[in-house]
């Protein structure tokens, strides 16, 4: 049974940091998939990662992290160059707490895709941008294969 755009929305924004992947799992009661497309240098110590949540082909979460290298333990860092791993998997390893800022969310009109920009926290300074696209109709149809 499909469950309500609304309902997709509300449980995916009020995911716990670093729990997104988990709980579209929870949601669609099958295995996801985080793949990290795409991790650079666009500054001196500054990295950009692209990564994918996805069921089966199904693009569920994109999403674009900025972090700086000067500002991350060498621990941390070293396991988010690997690109083995999603950041809240690497850091509830470590056992380490961060907090979310929400600096924007967006949800389109018809209530097919969430928008959301905020930042992971740490220890009073900001380890990871985060810029991420939720397609919540894709999502809503996983539900039913």
């Amino acid at each position: 049974m499909a469950l309500s755009l609304d309902f997709l929305a509300k449980t995916l924004l009020d995911a716990p940091v670093g729990r997104v992947e988990q709980t579209i799992q929870e949601i669609i009661k099958r295995p996801v998939c985080l793949d990290v497309l795409e991790q650079k240098l666009i500054s001196e110590t500054t990295y950009k990662r692209k990564i994918v949540i996805s069921f089966g082909q199904i693009p569920i979460v994109h999403a674009t992290v900025r972090f700086d290298s000067k500002l991350i333990p060498k621990l941390i860092m070293t396991e988010l160059l690997q690109k083995k791993e999603g950041i809240g998997n690497i850091l509830r390893k470590h056992d380490i707490a961060v907090q979310r800022n929400n600096l924007e969310i967006y949800v389109e009109p018809n209530g097919k895709k969430i928008t959301r920009e905020y930042e992971i926290w740490y220890d009073d300074l900001i380890w990871f941008d985060i810029t991420e696209e939720i397609r919540l109709d894709l999502l809503n149809s996983c539900q039913n294969r």
